[in-house]
């Protein structure tokens, strides 16, 4: 009797349990839901057959996004499994979804056609797709998929955060080029609306060639979908003609450039190689041309940058690829070619270039409490350390800049000062000593104060009724890429020292990382240009608001709300102002 007892306590306890898990596992309200429920709630598990479903979309909130359908009124759409490795290879799936008629869907352009990207692939809260989807726009490309986050539950179960995508397809607000008719014989149709992709897998239809290196390519054409005997010689002889030109010994040759659009490819490679992105041209690697005999092949849509960063050493994305890596190697040996990559990255380096960091921020701060639901809701996937991977990312891109500045140089920058002032608030550390080392890597390292740990600080300065730890040196040259790092003697990150952080004059760090810049920090004042109401701060310009532990957790463009009320720093025309929000 006492046995059962005891059996029975513990299966009540296992009960509670598991009821306490469940409900810990749900959306986490911060980002629109999109609700997913198939026909007789029947598991999805094809990728070739699509099942009947509704849908709604309840926007949580987020000002801008249109409530679509509802629970009582659910809308009609079709979905079924997507992708290869990322479909078989995962438990949280990928989808393709169809819906009845074209809808703008968060804003996006109206299609009936989209993706809910898993991410699954991704350890690096997602960041690798949005960074590299960025990229391309930032770039210049002329369509780059947009992918929104949404948190999806499908058939009343809570499956993660989603990027509900643009696939790749001809459309006039996408790829906008002719739509081929499948199973075309005349010889002028057939010259463009081609859609392809450079694939590495042979299950889908596609026609093969022989590259000028043994190894074989495969090109599956997205549209037209069916080709005639006529598409498919054209296809094949315009793919051969590409790689003979470009596999001449005469690398002065510019036939292949008679093929395929120089700049075009320029833009799309200076993307892959700035992510080292050693899978680009071996599958998901798509190109297009428009109806025309005088017409050329474009590379892109980018797509898929799931393999970015993972071999971690300084390497073209052609020099020993863990996948191999269609013509861009042979490519590489046309001094054009070459002249015209650094001629496009150092108009892109002295642009908008930097502008991808503050992307990530935005990213990391908007998305941070949906990416940590998806991780609990996936936890051998996800990512619970948002703030984390958003510096690795950053890291890993200056890393990269760094080595691709050395082979194709860099934009004239405006001279800076060499003489710098930090500080530091040692507030969430228990560091009885702080200090301070920083260095500069242009092909070797330069330390500005001494070997690790650096130089022991206890200046401080009082701003704002807060002491920073101050310190002031001059490294005696204008630096090339300097950093700095916050310790207490020892190594180890989160207990004795920061991440790796970029050193920037007047900057106010903690130990979660740069909080703003000192010029003045202060209150907004009757005659200040800055606004509050509650908890929204009005301002002409950019604006940037971070909490007392660094943490970015707002930023735009004359207007910006914070999340909760307390004390923040606002960052305002390069000035740190101190405000309390309700």
């Amino acid at each position: 009797m006492l046995l059962r007892h005891k059996l029975s306590f513990a299966i009540i306890l296992l009960f509670i349990a598991i009821q306490t898990w469940a409900q810990d596992i749900t959306f986490s309200g911060t980002i629109p839901v999109m609700y997913i429920n198939t026909e007789n709630k029947a598991p999805i598990t094809s990728k070739e057959d699509y099942l009947q479903a509704t849908y709604y979309l309840d926007p949580m909130g987020i000002e801008g996004v249109e409530a679509l359908g509802s629970a009582d009124a659910q809308r009609p759409l079709e979905i079924r499994g997507r992708g290869n490795w990322t479909w078989n290879g995962f438990d949280k799936k990928p989808y393709r979804i169809k819906l009845a008629s074209k809808t703008a869907i968060l804003g996006m352009n109206k299609s009936k056609h989209f993706a809910l990207m898993a991410n699954a692939d991704d350890e690096l809260s997602g960041l690798r797709n949005a960074v590299g989807y960025q990229l391309a726009r930032m770039i210049g490309l002329p369509w780059t998929p947009t992918d929104k986050p949404v948190e999806v539950v499908l058939n009343g179960e809570y499956i993660g955060m989603y990027m509900l995508t643009e696939t790749i397809r001809v459309d006039s607000y996408r790829v906008d080029i002719v739509e081929q008719a499948d199973e075309e014989t005349d010889a002028t149709a057939i010259t463009g609306g081609w859609l392809v992709e450079i694939d590495n897998y042979d299950t889908d239809p596609h026609v093969r060639i022989t590259e000028g290196n043994g190894e074989r390519i495969i090109f599956t054409y997205k549209t037209p979908e069916v080709l005639s005997a006529e598409q498919e010689n054209y296809l094949r002889s315009q793919m051969t003609a590409i790689d003979k030109a470009i596999y001449t010994k005469d690398k002065s040759s510019t036939t292949w450039e008679e093929y395929i659009d120089l700049d075009r490819l320029v833009r799309f490679y200076i993307v892959q190689e700035i992510l080292d992105n050693a899978e680009s041209f071996h599958g998901s690697c798509y190109m297009h041309r428009q109806l025309g005999s005088d017409q050329k092949w474009m590379f892109g849509p980018v797509w898929d940058f799931g393999n970015t960063f993972r071999r971690g050493s300084g390497l073209f994305i052609y020099e020993y690829p863990p996948y191999g890596q269609t013509w861009i190697g042979e490519i590489a040996k046309f001094p054009r070619f070459e002249e015209k990559v650094k001629e496009v990255w150092i108009e892109f380096r002295e642009n908008n270039f930097d502008e991808i960091y503050t992307f990530i921020d935005n990213f990391v701060a908007s998305y941070e409490a949906a990416i940590q639901a998806d991780d609990r809701r996936w936890p051998d996937y996800g990512s619970s350390n948002v703030q984390k991977d958003g510096t690795t990312m950053k890291n890993n891109i200056r890393e990269r800049v760094d080595f691709l500045v050395k082979h194709w140089g860099d934009a004239e920058k405006a001279p800076t000062e060499t003489s710098y002032t930090v500080y530091f608030n040692p507030e969430g550390t228990n560091w009885k000593n702080i200090y301070v080392y920083s260095w500069d890597y242009n092909g070797s390292v330069t330390q500005f104060l001494g070997d690790w740990p650096g130089t022991v600080t206890t200046k401080t300065t009082n701003i704002d009724g807060v002491d920073y730890y101050t310190i002031t040196f001059d490294p005696g040259y204008t630096p090339y890429s300097p950093m700095i790092i916050f310790n207490d003697g020892k190594s180890g990150v989160g207990e004795h020292q920061t991440e790796d952080l970029v050193l920037e004059n007047n900057a106010i760090y903690n130990k979660n990382g740069k909080m703003g810049v000192y010029t003045n920090i202060s209150t907004p004042t009757t005659n200040s240009p800055m606004r509050v109401e509650n908890r929204t701060i009005y301002a002409t310009g950019h604006m940037a608001l971070y909490n007392m532990q660094g943490i970015l957790v707002a930023q735009g463009k004359d207007k910006i709300t914070a999340p909760c009320g307390g004390i923040y720093i606002v960052i305002h025309n390069n000035q740190a102002t101190r405000v309390g929000l309700q």
